[in-house]
């Protein structure tokens, strides 16, 4: 019920009534913070404008923090360098007269008709005469010295290389990047850069790099694990501490009593029986996980696994944990839900026990929770992989970012734009030196056919969540192409995330038409080598094909159940060097701060060809 009250609260975009001179102020690790609440209707966007900051600098203040903001949530906003605690001042009022519009309204003060937007919510609806406008002004000080308001954020990690590192010298090749560099190597384009004393991200044909190649651990295929391969981690102060057998809990949905009473239930004419939803998802999980355990096995691991109900109950949930073998529990898989997810965190918190989410759940979660192990991607971080895509493959094209209109979706296309034009500076060949902004305009495409290029492809990124407006760009693109059918070079791409794939409004034929790319965190090909061959294994052993569910739960028990045989239940220090043969998914962890939990940052790009999805990277 909260997130759907969220969700409400997003689209009639209330606007916040606290501001920023009522917000206490708090010093953490020397440095100020505001402490924000949410209130009825806040949204990261609203809250950016209200304090004069960046989006990114509140999500990097605040790990795990995404849109889905709840009422009475503590959001930390830094305070920036010369500005004050109070900000009255930084706000004008504009009486209304006849006759006015927001765009000369904008004109008048020096802003932009988004930040009047953004300050007087529902404007978009009309403004009437005497109406009151907040109106964002140009602060001074008593100098003529103009506030500084933009962030400085300086978050330089600390780069170790240790001695079970190996150094590498790359001489760059032409079109090669640094971004692609450390994609060849798997080391992040900040060590690189630490490393050879870069001051940007620019490199050029004949530079000499020096890489710390880290030693691969061994991939899992049916064979004797063996201690002596594995790698340091990068946490000097984690351990190396295995166990001979471990214990290891699923906690799924499986809703078994009334599955039973489904079962029961007399037949209609040419009625087939079948598992209820729930309890079909949780089962298949549960058969991909119990077939990683038993190729594991063989591999040396001993492992006893425990399957429990939560029967979507928290008081389930309580008297699971009361069990006596959880006081010896290495792992917990599960649940399916954010309402069990919540409980689940807090209880695998008070007993230390390493929890892992196989299903797409809230990346709050992870603050200050060291041990959990989110294995969906978030959308914005997919978002992120289509922005560094598109720069790393496409950048030589026409590129569009369209501005959604849910303040909801305001957040995410403000990442993708700041990304997008920081990231663009490191290819000199890029048509154009910034995205270009455009909006949905017409619904017959005529607007923003003014921005599509008739001789070259043109890429268009649509950070949106939201399925009506995604489909309704879609009918504008498809009629955009429609009108040009005589430009034979031109050609229309658009880039999403993966949920486009769930929305069954959205047409099949523009999916196609368009060149449709996705960035997702898996991808499977069940008709052709390793996708293939594991449909063969399967079907030997249970007697039906897999599933996305039971190949996801082929892939959390192979990856972690190895980690746990490998590093013990400390394992997630380790996890950036560490490689396991998976089938629809590469997991890559990262850490969302120092002391939270760890976030799977791998992000893949397919697309639509001939109605069938394809992997390009």
């Amino acid at each position: 019920m909260k997130n759907f009250l969220t969700a409400i609260f997003f689209v009639l975009g209330f606007w916040v009534s606290a501001q920023p001179e009522n917000a206490v102020v708090e010093t953490i690790n020397g440095k100020k913070y505001y402490v924000h609440i949410v209130e009825q209707g806040n949204t990261l966007y609203g809250i950016q404008t209200l304090y004069k900051t960046k989006i990114e600098s509140i999500l990097q203040a605040n790990p795990g923090l995404n849109d889905n903001l709840t009422i009475g949530q503590k959001i930390l906003v830094p305070v920036e360098s010369g500005s004050t605690t109070n900000t009255t001042e930084h706000y004008g009022t504009h009486i209304v007269s006849q006759g006015e519009t927001l765009y000369g309204i904008s004109k008048k003060y020096a802003c932009t008709v988004d930040q009047l937007k953004a300050l007087n919510p529902g404007v978009e609806a009309g403004l009437s005469i005497g109406q009151k406008l907040n109106i964002p002004i140009k602060e001074t000080l008593g100098n003529n010295e103009t506030i500084q308001n933009d962030p400085v954020v300086n978050n330089t990690p600390n780069y170790n290389i240790t001695y079970s590192d190996s150094i590498v010298k790359h001489t760059v090749l032409e079109h090669e990047t640094l971004y692609s560099i450390s994609k060849r190597y798997m080391v992040s384009s900040d060590t690189i850069q630490k490393i050879n004393n870069l001051q940007g991200v620019k490199v050029k044909k004949g530079d000499v790099l020096i890489i710390p190649v880290k030693k691969v651990a061994f991939e899992i295929v049916e064979k004797q694990i063996e201690p002596a391969d594995v790698i340091k981690p990068n946490n000097n102060s984690a351990q190396l501490i295995t166990k001979t057998s471990y214990s290891v809990a699923l906690v799924l949905p499986l809703m078994l009593a009334q599955n039973e009473a489904e079962m029961n239930k007399p037949l209609k004419v040419d009625q087939v029986r079948e598992l209820l939803p729930l309890t079909k998802m949780s089962f298949e999980f549960y058969q991909g996980f119990v077939f990683a355990a038993d190729s594991l096995t063989k591999a040396g691991l001993d492992v006893k696994i425990y399957v429990y109900d939560t029967k979507k109950d928290s008081a389930t949930i309580a008297e699971i944990f009361k069990k006596e073998e959880f006081n010896q529990m290495d792992l917990v898989v599960g649940p399916m839900f954010q309402s069990e997810t919540d409980v689940v965190s807090k209880l695998c918190l008070q007993k230390n026990i390493p929890l892992i989410l196989p299903f797409k759940t809230d990346a709050a979660v992870l603050n200050q929770n060291q041990k959990v192990f989110k294995t969906v991607s978030s959308n914005m971080t997919l978002f992120d992989g289509a922005v560094d895509f598109i720069l790393e493959h496409y950048s030589h094209y026409n590129v569009l970012i369209v501005k959604p209109t849910t303040t909801s979706d305001l957040a995410i296309y403000e990442r993708c734009r700041e990304r997008y034009n920081n990231g663009i500076k490191a290819y000199p060949n890029a048509m154009n030196p910034q995205i270009v902004e455009v909006t949905a305009g017409s619904t017959s495409g005529r607007d923003i056919d003014l921005f599509i290029k008739k001789d070259t492809v043109n890429i268009v990124l649509v950070p949106s969540e939201n399925v009506k407006f995604v489909a309704g760009m879609m009918t504008r693109l498809n009629s955009v192409l429609n009108s040009n059918y005589r430009s034979s070079k031109m050609k229309v791409v658009i880039f999403g995330i993966e949920d486009w794939n769930r929305y069954e409004d959205l047409d099949m034929m523009h999916k196609n038409k368009l060149y449709t790319h996705y960035a997702t965190y898996r991808y499977v090909d069940f008709n052709a080598g390793q996708g293939l061959e594991f449909v063969k294994a399967y079907r030997a052993k249970f007697g039906t094909d897999p599933t996305v569910f039971s190949t996801q739960g082929f892939d959390v028990g192979m990856y972690f159940l190895g980690a746990l045989k490998l590093y013990g239940t400390d394992f997630g220090p380790f996890l950036s060097n560490y490689k396991s043969q998976l089938i629809q998914n590469d997991f890559s962890f990262e850490s969302v701060s120092e002391g939270s939990g760890y976030e799977n940052k791998m992000v893949r790009v397919v697309m639509y060809k001939n109605y069938e999805l394809v992997k390009l990277n």
